[in-house]
């Protein structure tokens, strides 16, 4: 219980589970479709998943300044690789949160938004993804020439999973990331089925990352 009051009082913590809960609504509403008798339980669904989207949106104003702050700290990296895909992420990913907040300024009725910032948030967020993913194969590599100088001997799955925890978690997770953006720009299939399972990986993903810092890459 101590735990679970102290994860949703962080407002990461908070977006971590209503992001579950999205893409939970999500799936379990395109399980039940096209099946009869259940329109009422999926247009509820939708509602919730709906609502869970906004509020996470809610949860993310001001953040784009934070991602500023990490570009400007990644940015005097010594690591050359690290330098570059980190700091183009997060610059990228503060342009894809500052269209974000306007997104939900629309989203509450507030302004009236064209849905082409939709899409230019989807590409920033799927540039960002993109070069995160780059960053955790760096970061794996860099494990894997580490154990092989240290003499360890092992199957290449095993040293890929060992090599990097956090790294590795980290690629899955992006890698279930990719879909969402991607689809919306014609990149991958709009699957919502699909789209929305591996959305709820990632979204387990990401609140176990944040439930187990050590599980996050770093820097």
């Amino acid at each position: 219980m101590d735990f679970f009051i102290e994860y949703t009082s962080k407002t990461t913590g908070r977006d971590k589970l209503y992001r579950v809960t999205q893409y939970a609504c999500k799936v379990i509403g395109w399980s039940l479709q096209n099946s009869s008798g259940y329109e009422d339980v999926v247009a509820k669904l939708a509602k919730v998943e709906s609502h869970s989207s906004t509020t996470r949106k809610f949860f993310r104003l001001g953040r784009s300044l934070e991602s500023l702050r990490n570009a400007q700290k990644t940015v005097h990296l010594a690591d050359p690789v690290l330098r570059t895909t980190l700091t183009i992420a997060h610059l990228n990913r503060a342009l894809f949160l500052a269209i974000d907040h306007y997104l939900w300024l629309g989203r509450v009725g507030v302004v009236k938004v064209d849905k082409k910032w939709d899409l230019s948030a989807s590409r920033y967020y799927l540039a960002s993804i993109i070069i995160t993913l780059v960053r955790d194969l760096y970061a794996i590599y860099v494990g894997m020439e580490r154990s092989k100088r240290e003499g360890k001997r092992s199957s290449f799955l095993v040293r890929l999973c060992y090599a990097d925890p956090a790294a590795t978690v980290d690629l899955v997770r992006n890698v279930c990331d990719y879909p969402i953006p991607a689809s919306k720009l014609g990149f991958f299939p709009k699957h919502n089925g699909l789209v929305g399972v591996l959305g709820l990986i990632s979204s387990i993903l990401g609140a176990y990352q944040f439930a187990n810092p050590k599980y996050k890459p770093k820097p």
